[in-house]
């Protein structure tokens, strides 16, 4: 796949799209922590946010990808080169936002709130 103008396009697109997922689980985060009981851990709320919205994240991928890759098959070589790049980007972008996102948010804050209770 050549870089031009656009694939450029596409990895904006899919870069607004994995912003977009990522939100959406951190908005859950947010909101669960709010409703936090004095018993729950901070992992168990990780845990319930992502799966919370993995079903949506799940269905909202799929929906994406398969439209993109009916345009994979039923376009012409222009959109070919659009479509490809952003199955590729869906696939991994679903993977980061669901599987990433809230692990790497657990471990940031879990170094945040150690740092402050060393002070």
């Amino acid at each position: 796949v050549s870089v031009g103008n656009t694939f450029i396009a596409c990895m904006l697109t899919i870069v607004g799209y994995s912003i977009n997922a990522t939100i959406v689980i951190f908005d859950r985060i947010r909101e669960n922590m709010a409703d936090m009981k004095r018993k729950d851990t901070l992992e168990g709320v990780v845990n319930a946010s992502i799966t919370q919205t993995l079903t949506r994240s799940i269905y909202t991928s799929l929906t994406t990808f398969v439209m993109v890759a009916v345009l994979f098959v039923l376009g012409v070589a222009s959109i070919k080169e659009f479509a490809l790049p952003l199955m590729v980007g869906i696939v991994c972008g679903a993977y980061s936002s669901v599987c990433i996102t809230g692990a790497l948010w657990y471990m940031m804050k879990t170094k945040i709130v150690s740092k402050e209770e060393a002070k």
